[in-house]
Parts: structure tokens; C-alpha cells; sequence
């Protein structure tokens, strides 16, 4: 190892090898070796000089650990870190070290005034190393291998550019261990203001084809489509009914192929209306089928009227673990609908995606967003905001629900973004630039 230093961007103190300087000599660190999320590590570091030379490394060292303390609360704005270089001119890595203590060797009163101090110090941190934050390239609709953010917009579909995901590709992403992503999405439409934000990751070791996750109006059993430009994919879905028990609207057949490039994965199938009903008693549930025999239904879920969209409780396609041996059968994917009145009801749907849980992030905003404001989640510091474009100033302005966002080596990662507006409406023409960075994460360095 070349050099070990402890502190911040900007402030590092280096407590062993290339260009350590009194009081610091050398260190020793003894890393829990553990399959804990959190370990607790000790670094015995050796101190040689005068006295005051000493006095004043342990006076550094203790100002470090109290700044790590003020982070944890909130009231300075650098976590402390561990920063390893393992050859002249490498790359550093990192630990973030958090609830940090001092002690001194027995003798060590006695030794301070002779020249010599051995210090331990005891912290806990996260049970992985990570590198410095990288830009990957992204691919989608709009770019192929963008750097500097790829413009999406709020759906898929047959239109050239509209595209609601980017694709890292498996050769892009290097990573020993799964890596924790940084999003930046700008918002760039000018039309109405950004609140929520959906996030969610599909990773395959193959797959890279968006088409398996978006269905619309031509894909549906059930009902009679309808010509419209408004609508995604240009048409929708008009599904009347007038029954007052669980009543199946529509289903979607997944083939052998489909089904086996869903297999493994759990998604949260996405119901995208071309308008808003007005209905203050209307439920919807999923069910997986083969035939006339249900597999698996989900749990209900009520249908704002105030939304143009309804999340359907999360699926695994298939329901079950199989062994695999063969490819997995052919399933339909079956919406069913629910209201106490007689009276006939109307929902008129243009798109069902299923929205891939791997890793996913919801941000629930209380605070919108005008176009140009910067929007950021950095799963390795756990922590998101907005930066306004005007003053360039930042608040926390969502509600975080779920997280973190890691990308897998070895396969394909794609991200999928769905994007809400004030008024609750997921507006097919909204856009967005996307930039994606990580960290390339270790166990053992």
C-alpha cells in the first residue's frame, strides 16, 4: 500500500507511507474480517517527534473524529473518510467511517513527552471499499453511449425518441461487487412543474430490449381500442362494465419468451389512463392465469380519481421459483376491477408497464420542481435534494421510499423512470436529461 490517509476532499491526513510527515510515522490497520453489513475496524497509528509535534497530530486526529460526529448529526457537511492509495499514481478508495473513538496504549502517557505515542483508533463503517464517483455511459432513444445526459421522455412507444429508460451495458459497468448509483435528473419540460418520481433497475445477463415491459392498446384482450394522437402509442384502450363484483376488464398474454425474459424478476405493473375517471369507489387488483385457473392475485388497490395512473401491487412473473430445467410456461396477465354500484363505469387505459423492482426508489414530492431544476439521488451518501437553476441553491424536497440504487456487474442494468406532475398526471410528452454515476465498490482491497 502507497499511503493511508484520514479526513475529507481537500483536508487529508496521511498517517502512512508516501509523504507522511511528523508526528505521523506508519499505521497498522486491522479490518473485522465479517459477513456483517456494518464491521468495527482498528487502526493502531504510530506517532514520532517532539512533544508538541505529537500533541498536535493528536489533536488532528481528534478534530477529524469530532467533525464525524457533527456529520452523523447533520451539523457539518463532509462525512470523514479512510482513503487508501494501493500503488504510486492508482486510484484512492474509501470508507466512510462513522462512530469514531480514540485510545491511547498503556505507556502512553509516559511516552508523549519521550517522543512516541501509539494511538488506536476504533470506528464502524460499512463492510465494503468504494472508488471514486464515475460517469457511465448510457444508452437509449436518444443517444448511444452519452456521457452527458441522455434525454428521455415520460413514455415508450413507437415514436423514435420517446423512451422512459437507459441501458448500461454489461461491459461498461466494473465493479467487483454491486455498485451504489448516482442519479441526476434535470428537468427539461416547460410545460408544467416536476413532483414525484419513480425509479426502478432491470438487470439481465442478456436482455437488453425495453419492449418487454411496455403494453399498449392494441396489446390488451378486452374492450375496444380507440384512435387518439393524445394517447401513448397513439391509441387507447375504452374498457365499460357494469358489474358489481370482481369483474375482469382486460389481460395481456405473456409468451413462452416473455416469460422467460421476466423470469426471477419482481415488477409493479404500471396502469397509465388517458384521463382521469371520476370514480370514488373504484378498486383494481392483477392476477397471473393460465387458462381458467389463477396462479396468483394480488391485494386490491383503490383508484384515485385524482390520478391518471394506478401502481398495481408488486408481481413475480412467474409467481413461483421453478427449477429452471425447461423454459417456464406461458402465463395472461389479467386486470380486474372492483365498484359497489350498478351503475355502468368507463376507464379508458393506454399503456401497462411493468415496472422492474430489482433495485427501485420512489420520491414522493412535496416541494415541485421548475424546468432546469436539478434533481439528485446518491445512494452512497443516502441522501437526495434539488438544485435550483436559479440561485443554484439545494433543498430536500421528496420523501424517499425504498433505495438504494445499485447497479450488478457481469449484466445489463436498465433504469426506468416514470415522472408525475403536480396535478398527479404522468404526461406522456414530459422530458428529462439523465446522468448516471457510481462508485466501484469492493470487500477486500
Amino acid at each position: 500500500m502507497i499511503q493511508i490517509a484520514i479526513g475529507e476532499e481537500g483536508s487529508w491526513t496521511i498517517i502512512d507511507g508516501l509523504s507522511v510527515s511528523a508526528p505521523f510515522k506508519n499505521c497498522v490497520c486491522y479490518f473485522e474480517q465479517s459477513d456483517k453489513e456494518i464491521v468495527t475496524d482498528k487502526i493502531e497509528i504510530f506517532l514520532k517527534g517532539t512533544p508538541a509535534q505529537i500533541s498536535a497530530g493528536v489533536s488532528t486526529i481528534e478534530q477529524i473524529i469530532h467533525r464525524s460526529f457533527l456529520n452523523s448529526q447533520g451539523h457539518y457537511e463532509n462525512p470523514q473518510y479512510l482513503r487508501f492509495q494501493m500503488e504510486s499514481g492508482g486510484s484512492y478508495f474509501y470508507a466512510e467511517f462513522q462512530q469514531p473513538y480514540l485510545t491511547t496504549n498503556a505507556a502512553g502517557y509516559s511516552t508523549h513527552y519521550k517522543g512516541s505515542l501509539v494511538l488506536n483508533l476504533f470506528y464502524k463503517r460499512s463492510n465494503s471499499f468504494y472508488g471514486a464517483l464515475e460517469t457511465l455511459p448510457l444508452t437509449g432513444k436518444n443517444g448511444t453511449d452519452v456521457t452527458t445526459g441522455l434525454n428521455i421522455f415520460n413514455c415508450t412507444d413507437y415514436v423514435a425518441t420517446h423512451g422512459s429508460s437507459v441501458l448500461i451495458k454489461a461491459a461498461d459497468l466494473v465493479s467487483p461487487l454491486p455498485s451504489p448509483l448516482r442519479i441526476e435528473l434535470v428537468n427539461t419540460y416547460a410545460t408544467d412543474q416536476l413532483k414525484d418520481i419513480f425509479m426502478g433497475i432491470y438487470q439481465h445477463p442478456t436482455e437488453d430490449d425495453e419492449d418487454l415491459f411496455f403494453y399498449n392498446a392494441p396489446d390488451l384482450v378486452g374492450g375496444s381500442t380507440i384512435v387518439n394522437a393524445g394517447a401513448i402509442n397513439d391509441s387507447y384502450q375504452r374498457l365499460t362494465w357494469s358489474a358489481t363484483t370482481w369483474t375482469s376488464l382486460c389481460s395481456l398474454t405473456l409468451t413462452l419468451d416473455l416469460v422467460d425474459a421476466l423470469d426471477g424478476h419482481l415488477y409493479r405493473p404500471f396502469m397509465h389512463l388517458f384521463n382521469s375517471h371520476a370514480y370514488t369507489d373504484l378498486y383494481f387488483k392483477i392476477a397471473l392465469q393460465r387458462g381458467i385457473y389463477t396462479i396468483f392475485q394480488s391485494e386490491p388497490v383503490y383508484s384515485d380519481p385524482s390520478f391518471d395512473y394506478v401502481f398495481l401491487p408488486p408481481i413475480s412473473i412467474p409467481p413461483n421459483q421453478v427449477l429452471r430445467e425447461v423454459l417456464p410456461h406461458s402465463l395472461d396477465l389479467v386486470l380486474y376491477a372492483y365498484k359497489p354500484t350498478a351503475a355502468s363505469y368507463t376507464i379508458d387505459i393506454d399503456q401497462l408497464q411493468l415496472f422492474p423492482l430489482d433495485y427501485a426508489a420512489n420520491f414522493q414530492g412535496f416541494f415541485n420542481m421548475a424546468q432546469n431544476n436539478l434533481f439528485i439521488y446518491d445512494s452512497f451518501r443516502g441522501l437526495h435534494n434539488v438544485r435550483f437553476s436559479a440561485a443554484g441553491s439545494e433543498t430536500v424536497s421528496h420523501i424517499l421510499q425504498g433505495g438504494p440504487l445499485m447497479a450488478t456487474p457481469g449484466v445489463n442494468n436498465r433504469l426506468f423512470f416514470i415522472m408525475a406532475n403536480q396535478d398527479n398526471t404522468a404526461e406522456k410528452l414530459r422530458t428529462a436529461t439523465v446522468t448516471v454515476k457510481h462508485r466501484k465498490r469492493f470487500r477486500i482491497l
